[in-house]
């Protein structure tokens, strides 16, 4: 009987070892949740680990948001190190970029000019520009840890003004002040909506960047080649499949997709935050994420590309790469078309995006083609067709890229970099440092991918903790003030009454009807492409983060649908049930970045004032 025991007890704890065993060698699983480009890198670098990963797109095909452009400008190594890795291990090609695109140009009342011509043929526009360059350098060198950009009062502060009220007080010329509005627009989103601490932050990340690295090569076919090589080396993917909710307990992850569950150990979810907000979550979010999800902005921007049998301006111009329009074009990108002929891609931004929401998409391009027409009059001769993008009536998105808004930076700074429970969050959104780009979208799932591991390893992360917003506020009030002749006095480039006076003005924001009234005033199509972007001299009282209202949401439709897509080589295990499309996060086809030192190697030398860089390519397409 006491040999039978012995037995029985040790077949017990041989039963017990071996399910341990079995347990610690079972390979872990992750699901992935959205198909650009942060989402398949998450989901390649998972695969790569040996991890059982499920990619999970709401749309048909996969890459994101793509652009217009038939290829793409990208940076060198020294700007978008994480892209040329990628390039050279999916053995990628590029071209070298002409000299004549890797410096913006200008289109001026019809005229083209190169920097050089501007200096020479537009003196004062040109010296205006050297000015703003060089009050934005100083602002942005204020800056010593891209990673912290709100370290002191002072600082802090930045985040409570808008780009709008600091440009006023540089009262540039008319010309300068709409060329400089467009590429900011362009870049980020209307100025009036736009953190004068995150244009800071992103300005001191690209320091010492220049716009040659920048623009150093052309990518054929653009983003969606590369997500496409991404898309190879993936098991696992099921398009079409719009996730409705996601239910974690200790055991691992539940998501579904119409009548449809899957489960995993962990989860990446890699959708922009408009689309995020439309999955029910359980447990859900805390207060500060929901917050985030309503209030974060986002840029606007609609892409045309307008088709024509041949170039219709002047040869000699060589119009080509980045082109700022003080004239009603927006920002254009004019590339050859692949079947012969020539294409203008033009990005019409900011408030020129949201004040077009009722047109429909041919009288959007009536209203361009008109204005091209009329510095080029054989434009409609030629003109043979267009294409369309339009983020900023794409519910998923609410517009196009990450845009901190005045405040934002204060309440939502680096929230979505810390994993919640067992969800790590990846896309352009979410990169502290080169966020709305390419760049951005690729860190940002490599840094999901490492989390995750981190976590099946039993790392705890900390949760994300807001700022102490009205005691920073109050701090930072007192610090403009007391700034008299120093740093608020140089970086507005007013006298120290004046900054008094601006200081003391009440902090209150503008009526949203009072702008609204501004732009429906006689002259709309002349206010709406940037023919009343002139200086004012009496600058906006700064307002306070808690009273600025966020730019609207769009109002719900389909999911975005990238215009180019890198077709899927996968078969869908299962087709779930229709849904609206709820995501489809898309890592940025854009910006570039310079090398993603961490803060204190970002800021370990001072490097001579540059031309105020920020993300090109994120914003060209």
């Amino acid at each position: 009987m006491a040999a039978a025991w012995v037995r029985l007890c040790a077949l017990v704890l041989i039963g017990v070892s071996s399910g341990a065993a079995l347990a610690k060698d079972k390979t872990p699983s992750a699901i992935v949740v959205g198909g650009g480009l942060a989402g398949l890198t998450a989901a390649y670098e998972l695969q790569s680990k040996g991890w059982q990963v499920t990619l999970l797109e709401a749309k048909p095909g996969m890459g994101g948001r793509s652009g217009l452009a038939t290829s793409e400008w990208i940076g060198n190594a020294k700007a978008q190190p994480v892209l040329n890795q990628y390039l050279d291990r999916f053995k990628l090609e590029t071209l070298p970029a002409p000299e004549f695109v890797r410096t913006p140009g200008y289109l001026i009342d019809g005229e083209y000019f190169s920097a050089t011509d501007l200096a020479t043929k537009q003196p004062a526009t040109a010296e205006a520009l050297k000015r703003y360059e060089k009050t934005l350098d100083d602002l942005a060198r204020s800056i010593d840890d891209p990673l912290n950009p709100q370290a002191n009062s002072t600082l802090f502060a930045l985040d409570q003004i808008n780009v709008s009220t600091w440009l006023d007080k540089l009262q540039l010329p008319s010309t300068a002040r709409q060329l400089v509005n467009q590429q900011i627009r362009t870049r980020y989103d209307e100025p009036s909506r736009l953190s004068l601490l995150y244009f800071a932050q992103q300005n001191r990340v690209y320091r010492g960047v220049s716009d040659r690295d920048l623009r150093a090569a052309r990518l054929p076919g653009g983003s969606p080649v590369l997500a496409q090589a991404f898309v190879k080396q993936l098991k696992t993917i099921k398009t079409s499949s719009p996730v409705t909710s996601i239910v974690q307990d200790k055991d691992g992850v539940t998501v579904k997709v119409g009548s449809v569950g899957y489960q995993a150990d962990y989860l990446v979810m890699a959708v922009p935050l408009r689309a995020l907000a439309k999955i029910q979550m359980t447990p859900g979010l805390d207060s500060q994420h929901l917050a985030a999800l309503k209030g974060t902005n986002y840029g606007w921007r609609d892409q045309l590309m307008l088709k024509f049998k041949k170039p219709v301006w002047e040869s000699r111009a060589r119009m080509s790469g980045e082109i700022f329009s003080n004239a009603g074009l927006g920002m254009l990108w004019i590339e050859p078309a692949l079947k012969g002929g020539a294409n203008v891609v033009i990005n019409l931004s900011g408030d020129n995006a949201r004040l077009l929401q009722a047109f429909g998409d041919k009288q959007m391009v009536d209203q361009v083609l008109i204005r091209l027409h009329a510095f080029y009059p054989q434009a409609r001769g030629s003109f043979t067709g267009y294409e369309v993008k339009r983020y900023s009536t794409d519910a998923g998105t609410g517009g196009a890229y990450l845009a901190y808004g005045p405040g934002q930076i204060s309440k939502y700074w680096r929230l979505w970099e810390r994993p919640v429970q067992r969800i790590s969050f990846a896309g352009e959104h979410t990169d502290a440092l080169y966020p709305g780009t390419l760049e951005g979208a690729l860190r940002s799932g490599q840094r999901a991918a490492s989390q995750v591991q981190d976590l099946l390893a039993g790392k705890s992360f900390d949760p994300a903790k807001a700022a102490p917003v009205a005691a920073a506020a109050a701090a930072g009030a007192v610090a403009a003030k007391e700034s008299k002749g120093g740093f608020f006095s140089n970086m507005f480039g007013g006298s120290d009454d004046k900054g008094d006076k601006a200081d003391k003005a009440p902090a209150k924001a503008e009526p949203k009807k009072d702008e609204e009234a501004r732009q429906d005033k006689p002259g709309f199509f002349k206010r709406l492409f940037g023919g009343a972007d002139k200086p004012e001299v009496k600058a906006e009282p700064i307002a306070k983060a808690e009273e600025v209202a966020p730019a609207p949401a769009p109002a719900p439709q389909a999911a975005p649908a990238p215009v180019a897509p890198a077709p899927v080589v996968k078969e869908a295990a299962a087709k779930p049930a229709a849904t609206k499309a709820a995501s489809g996060k898309h890592a940025p086809a854009h910006k570039p970045a310079h090398k993603p030192a961490e803060a204190k190697k970002a800021t370990a030398k001072s490097e001579p004032a540059k031309k105020a860089v920020a993300n090109t390519q994120a914003k060209a397409g």
